[in-house]
């Protein structure tokens, strides 16, 4: 049998890691106009950045929305969507911050007991 005939699991998606990971973290976000409000996204994110809102104007009344603030980029949302409404984007840049260390005045001494 020959490698070539292999299907993909997820035709619409690209391989991971996405090609700009390098410059951004990757985070998820919905296509709205796609999502049929399933849930089943939910559930699966440990770090809480999906949430369901109320759309009144949209077809299925509710839409997932990604908090990017809160995503890790794990992917366990595009295995929940039946879909394939979850996207890749870059997320935000985060600012590299080395620790300052200040010592205070009374460093170095101990308290006595």
């Amino acid at each position: 049998m020959s490698g070539d005939n292999k299907k993909e699991k997820y035709l619409g998606l690209p391989p991971l890691p996405p090609d700009f990971v390098k410059e951004f973290p990757p985070i998820a976000d919905v296509l709205a106009d796609g999502c049929i409000a399933c849930d089943r996204c939910l559930p699966l994110c440990f770090f809480d950045a999906i949430v369901m809102e109320d759309r009144p104007a949209h077809p299925y009344k509710r839409v997932a929305v990604i908090v990017p603030k809160n995503c890790t980029g794990c992917g366990l949302c595009f295995e929940a969507c039946p879909v394939d409404v979850i996207v890749w984007v870059p997320g935000p840049v985060k600012e590299e911050t080395s620790p300052v260390h200040s010592p205070s005045p009374s460093e170095g001494e101990h308290e006595s007991f």
